[in-house]
């Protein structure tokens, strides 16, 4: 259940994978192709990535090792590719791939900053997401890019928004989180304290009770109102 906040968030900060950039289809579908695998549709990919993320935050939430590498087996399978241990090693983590951007997501960003809202990103990544989303076209818009790769520290733990609100200097109650992963967003969103962690969730299979938006259109009024 939603409610009116006493206190509207200062700052807006962000995910990257899955809830501002996608992996690239031109991008992926040249990597099937090195092992002569056929071209996947952009819209199945999106619903992998999301299905995938899913299970992988319902598989941790219940307390199963953190492992990425199911989350990547899972998503070529959802795709419809065969995924060789060959495969497996030669994607990694999709590096380089995370580059295509989800529809209004820069609009939406954009707007937030003329709106008067500070909009920075925390994501767990490999040292290369500001670099990605560069290419995504997001250059510019934020105020600072916090990647796990970078300081050592990576979501769910509470440590990497420390990093932000240190950096932003601004208490963790004025501040919103959004992102694609229940366990790894809203779990360390929450963990370290910060207003209300929004949750996107195209395909309706976070939980039942959590905030969410099944576009990213769909955020700015959830902002502005302050409903969490």
């Amino acid at each position: 259940m939603s409610k009116e906040s006493k206190i509207h968030p200062e700052v807006v900060l962000f995910d990257a994978g899955g809830t501002l950039v996608l992996i690239d289809p031109e991008r992926f579908n040249a990597f099937l192709a090195r092992w002569d695998l056929p071209a996947i549709s952009a819209d199945r990919l999106t619903r992998a990535h999301y299905r995938a993320m899913a299970e992988y935050a319902d598989r941790l939430a219940a307390g199963e090792p953190r492992v990425f590498r199911w989350w990547v087996e899972r998503f070529f399978d959802l795709a419809g590719a065969d995924l060789s241990p060959d495969m497996a090693t030669a994607f990694g983590g999709g590096k380089g791939m995370w580059n295509h951007p989800l529809p209004g997501a820069r609009d939406v960003v954009k707007g937030l900053r003329e709106d008067g809202y500070r909009v920075g990103v925390v994501s767990n990544s490999d040292g290369t997401v500001a670099d990605a989303l560069d290419t995504a076209g997001f250059g510019g818009l934020f105020e600072l890019i916090i990647d796990s790769g970078n300081v050592g520290v990576s979501k769910p733990d509470p440590a990497i928004f420390g990093v932000a609100l240190d950096e932003l200097a601004v208490p963790a109650d004025r501040v919103w989180y959004v992102g694609d992963s229940h366990f790894h967003d809203v779990g360390g969103a929450r963990a370290a304290g910060l207003q209300a962690a929004v949750l996107i969730d195209p395909l309706g299979l976070g939980p039942p009770d959590q905030l969410s938006v099944r576009s990213i259109a769909g955020l700015p009024d959830l902002v502005k109102t302050g409903r969490h």
